[in-house]
């Protein structure tokens, strides 16, 4: 009796074991991000010249009207607020893989248009570039740049000329060259200016009688 007690908890125990491995395969929740580059190939995308943009390819596409071109900021919505490119999208880093970000690159992808990565330096672009080719975006190319350099690219002539246009000199030149003109020495040495002392004759007067009126 002990024996079969023991051989029906066994059983039962086995039986648990099971469930509990079908139910965690079937709520198991499958990566959202799968892969499909291996690192050495991650690696030769650093190297390729027409994966990145560079700050003058850059300018010719913001001028570009055809809208074969879409820039992607991923600077935080603060900084994006504060001044982006014309036309430019906002998919910040954190949100990279959010569902309405694949969406926007998969119409990217569907529509034929080209996705360029910009951020506040090319360092903060890096990774999410990466990290998209890597995931299978082949639509997806790397500023070179910062957006200081976008930004005066997107600008107009007028305003990048403005510290060109100003009247006011940024260098006081005579003053600069009065400090670095060489010291005299020798002959040429200022000499110091003697001032003269003027004489003073004493005027002589008259003996007084000592009479009166």
């Amino acid at each position: 009796m002990d024996e079969l007690n023991k051989t029906n908890r066994l059983t039962i125990a086995v039986i648990g074991i099971v469930l509990v491995i079908i139910i965690g395969l079937v709520t198991l929740r499958r990566p959202d991000i799968k892969y499909s580059l291996t690192p050495a190939e991650s690696l030769a995308l650093l190297n390729d010249p027409a994966s990145v943009i560079t700050p003058v390819q850059a300018t010719a596409l913001m001028k570009d009207s055809s809208g074969k071109t879409v820039f992607i900021d991923v600077r935080n919505s603060i900084a994006f607020d504060r001044g982006h490119i014309k036309n430019a999208v906002n998919i910040q880093v954190r949100e990279l893989f959010a569902k309405k970000s694949k969406a926007t690159f998969l119409d990217l992808e569907k529509a034929g248009q080209t996705a360029v990565l910009y951020g506040e330096t090319q360092q903060q672009a890096n990774g999410p570039w990466l990290i998209l080719r890597q995931t299978g975006f082949k639509n997806v190319l790397l500023f070179t740049g910062n957006y200081v350099q976008l930004d005066i690219a997107n600008s107009d002539s007028l305003t990048r000329l403005l510290p060109q246009l100003s009247e006011t000199p940024l260098i006081d030149t005579a003053a600069l060259k009065a400090i670095s003109a060489p010291a005299k020495t020798g002959k040429d040495a200022a000499q110091p200016v003697k001032s003269e002392k003027k004489k003073v004759t004493p005027v002589k007067k008259e003996a007084s009688s000592g009479g009166g009126c």
